[in-house]
């Protein structure tokens, strides 16, 4: 069976045999969701119809100081938002839970690129990633609105990314005061 899904989809450019998912399908196929590698190591990735690997993770975006700081403040305060720059280090993890297991951090930057009250940004973000089975980094960068889903285009990597290319898509799930939680 198929269903829809969140996360980035992956290509690293031919050498494995996969394709960037050129037609947009978003359907997975569910023949597991974390498959075991040759040694039992447990990944968080799985195969799209096409033969497309995605990765599938939680940013834990904490919203307090330690998370995320302002580094320009918005242009005119008074009006907008526009302009403000705030960096990011959030806590990647396999489950929505804070305390599940953690698969590396996303780090980067949003620049808010509205001046309306749709907060529109421009985010650059670098995902470290370590699951056991893939090691290595992936660039993603683009246009987000928050509380919207939000697809952002993947421009590279390292490691067991390097060549990568592809799309993310990012779903809001909840947040409290300290902490908003994203589905990649």
């Amino acid at each position: 069976s198929s269903s829809s899904h969140s996360g980035s989809s992956l290509s690293d450019g031919g050498r494995s045999g996969h394709s960037c998912c050129r037609d947009g399908i978003r359907r997975v196929h569910r023949r597991s969701t974390k498959e075991a590698d040759s040694a039992g190591r447990i990944s968080s990735w799985s195969i799209m119809q096409d033969g497309t690997p995605f990765l599938k993770y939680y940013v834990q975006a904490g919203l307090t100081a330690a998370y995320l700081g302002e580094l320009i403040s918005p242009l005119n305060s008074t009006q907008s938002t526009f302009g403000q720059t705030k960096l990011f280090a959030f806590n990647v993890t396999e489950g929505e839970d804070a305390t599940s297991r953690l698969l590396g951090s996303m780090r980067g930057y949003t620049v808010q690129s509205s001046a309306t009250s749709d907060y529109h940004s421009v985010e650059v973000e670098v995902l470290e990633y370590n699951d056991g089975s893939l090691n290595g980094t992936i660039s993603l960068q683009g246009i987000v609105t928050v509380g919207k889903t939000n697809e952002i285009a993947v421009v590279g990597g390292t490691g067991d990314f390097r060549g990568i290319r592809g799309y993310a898509v990012i779903t809001f799930i909840s947040s409290s005061d300290t902490l908003a939680l994203y589905y990649h």
